[in-house]
């Protein structure tokens, strides 16, 4: 899928540092799939802070390819709004700063209303009931975020959205190392085996989307294919 950042200025690097601590999933960088709600935030930061213009930012995501490749991530997913998604969003947005952060690299869910304050003070003196509270909290139209929150889980972002023809050489110099051990022969032969083979071919054709897949995964399709050529 698609997701967006919506800012006031165009950048490179992403610096965990410079995000708000008090949001929703706690620090971090926040995307959203509703390209309408990126636009949203650049237009109220360029408002807000005078200056820049409104910017967004794309990036491609999938969740189950990301795993694949990141199998050490924790993540966390709300599919809609719910007591353990209230209960997490008052932890981060009343978390003080000497207070450790969550345990997860990406969270995704809905968006929490700006005037949750006031109504987390009636839920805490126990003048409104948790489903109240909920009801209160909650935008009327669909929301969704996702917050990448660690270093990990940026770089795995980053990673997954390099150009295709950097994936390809990355994945060509794995295969010809494990070529290489595993047959002992060399360099030459071994790029050579790889760029002969039908699975040289498929990763080279971005249609297919076997280049996003774990070079691991990729080597067993190639030596499946030299076991039967």
């Amino acid at each position: 899928m698609k997701i967006y950042h919506g800012t006031n200025i165009e950048f490179g690097a992403i610096d965990l540092s410079f995000c708000p601590p008090n949001r929703d999933f706690g620090q971090g960088f926040y995307t959203t799939s509703i390209e309408a709600h990126a636009i949203r935030r650049a237009q109220e930061m360029v408002r807000k802070l005078k200056k820049g213009t409104v910017t967004i930012l794309e990036y491609n995501f999938d969740f189950d390819e990301i795993t694949k490749t990141n199998p050490n991530l924790k993540i966390k997913r709300f599919e809609n709004v719910c007591a353990e998604w209230a209960q997490f969003v008052m932890f981060n947005r009343l978390r003080k700063e000497n207070e450790p952060q969550h345990e997860y690299d990406i969270v995704e869910g809905p968006v929490a209303n700006d005037k949750m304050f006031r109504q987390f003070q009636l839920y805490a003196n126990n003048k409104i009931k948790m489903n109240e509270f909920i009801r209160r909290i909650k935008f009327r139209e669909a929301t969704h975020q996702i917050a990448f929150c660690t270093e990990t889980s940026l770089d795995a972002l980053l990673d997954y959205n390099e150009p295709p023809r950097y994936k390809i050489e990355a994945l060509v110099a794995e295969l010809t190392v494990k070529l290489m051990q595993d047959r002992n022969i060399s360099k030459i032969d071994a790029m050579t085996i790889i760029y002969h083979s039908d699975v040289f071919a498929k990763i080279s054709d971005e249609k297919t989307s076997l280049y996003l897949k774990p070079w691991q995964e990729i080597y067993e399709i190639l030596k499946m294919e030299s076991s039967n050529s």
